[in-house]
């Protein structure tokens, strides 16, 4: 009992051992982390992915064991056994000793098992397009993910600029309160402005840490937070929108949710098949072969036949099945026609969704423009000394940046769900990795 206690905890130990050394095994993020390298690691092990590959495993064993069914079973009987017949008057016991190989197998059920099959294998198609549903969803979250570190940089480059451009007026207004110039609410009404840009700094550098750990959490690297991303080079906004009718067309045909309840209702309907079949005949098949340490009249040394089960009363228990099955395609239905009205409201809301984005991306862009231009006239006003609001032009542009990022970020997560929803798989949309940003 020791010894097993010893072994034990020897195995916990070396068990716990190994895990550490998988944990400081896993690959660290690159630095730049690109958009590509991240989607790269939609299949590594997460456990949304996991929780499928289980479900397809188990499908898969059951598959198996329906296989097995049919199969042949071979198995060896021996017996040691001594006996004292009435035939013999000196009393003596004879050995009357046995070894049989039986070989059995099901010659025919009446469809039962080849309908458990299709079932089964209907069932693991509709788990391989949930796989696919679940990898698209993966996918567009890494790129929120990713895009939202991205906007949070970009708010933080914009508040710190906002938040230098504020310490230098309330500098500049004290220094006119001390000549007398200025009023003391006028400095107060700008230190509240500084102390409320200078909270929205601290806040932009919260999300900026809040969104890099949800990123790494999503890659399956917690705790990995990843310092600098490279700004990808997006091409959604080139794409032309389909026609409403050919985009629902497609989804209607290739959408992952619903050709997996498809899966799901032909796999009810070949399980009621199975459970109707419970009450046809069964036709088995059986070889015996034996030897004996006695030889006996009644001893065959082989035997091989065929044996025929017709069933006469069930008590009802087919009809139950039957039902039970039946409910749960009632519900399959149910489920598919919810998950297609469902598909029709989400792709029409994708389609509007893109008209508005594709408008909005005209609209910032036009003014980023803008203030590009009025940055660089008040540079040059600076210069000539005409005026001071070089500070808040910059910080006007990096808001129109920001703005222009934010609506091409939206413009790819919605092109990423479009395709999702139309069981489109294609890559396109990301050109290259751009500039570095930390």
């Amino acid at each position: 009992m020791k010894r097993l206690t010893l072994c034990s905890a020897v195995l916990c130990l070396h068990a716990a051992g190994f895990r550490e050394v998988s944990a400081q095994d896993i690959e660290p993020l690159p630095q730049p982390l690109q958009l590509e390298y991240a989607l790269s690691l939609i299949d590594a092990d997460h456990p949304d992915l996991m929780a499928e590959k289980a479900a397809q495993e188990q499908l898969t064993a059951t598959l198996q064991g329906i296989d097995a069914s049919t199969a042949l079973d071979i198995s060896a009987e021996a017996r040691a056994r001594w006996v004292d017949p009435p035939t013999v008057d000196n009393g003596d016991v004879v050995e009357d000793h046995k070894l049989s190989l039986y070989v059995r197998k099901p010659l025919y059920d009446f469809g039962r098992t080849d309908a458990l099959r299709q079932a089964a294998q209907q069932a693991s198609l509709g788990r391989e397009q949930y796989y696919q549903a679940v990898q698209d969803k993966r996918r567009i979250a890494i790129m929120q993910a990713f895009f939202d570190v991205l906007l949070s940089d970009m708010e933080y480059g914009r508040d710190n600029e906002a938040l230098a451009v504020a310490y230098i007026a309330l500098d500049r207004l004290r220094d006119r309160q001390e000549l007398g110039q200025a009023s003391d609410i006028a400095v107060l009404e700008k230190e509240a402005e500084y102390q409320r840009v200078r909270y929205q700094l601290a806040q932009s550098q919260t999300r900026q840490r809040a969104t890099r750990a949800r990123l790494a959490h999503l890659l399956n690297r917690p705790g990995m937070l990843p310092s600098e991303l490279s700004k990808p080079r997006l091409d959604y906004a080139q794409r032309e929108l389909p026609v409403y009718e050919v985009m629902l067309e497609q989804a209607m045909r290739a959408n992952p949710e619903i050709l997996a309840l498809q899966s799901e209702l032909m796999a009810t309907h070949r399980r009621i098949d199975a459970a109707r079949a419970e009450q046809r005949p069964r036709l088995d098949g059986e070889l015996e072969a034996s030897a004996y340490s006695r030889e006996l009249g009644s001893y065959d040394r082989w035997r091989a036949g065929v044996t025929l089960q017709v069933p006469i009363y069930n008590g009802g228990r087919v009809d139950a099945a039957v039902a039970g099955e039946r409910a749960q395609q009632y519900a399959v239905q149910a489920r598919l026609e919810q998950a297609r009205l469902d598909l029709r409201e989400s792709v029409l809301e994708l389609w509007l969704e893109l008209q508005n984005l594709q408008l909005q991306r005209d609209r910032a862009y036009s003014e980023q423009d803008y203030r590009e231009l009025y940055l660089d006239r008040s540079r040059a006003n600076y210069e000539m000394e005409f005026t001071a609001d070089l500070g808040d032009a910059m910080v006007r542009l990096s808001e129109a940046q920001l703005g222009l990022a934010q609506v091409d970020y939206q413009l790819a997560i919605a092109w990423e769900r479009l395709n999702a929803l139309t069981g489109n798989n294609s890559e396109e949309g990301i050109v290259a990795a751009g500039e570095i940003v930390e």
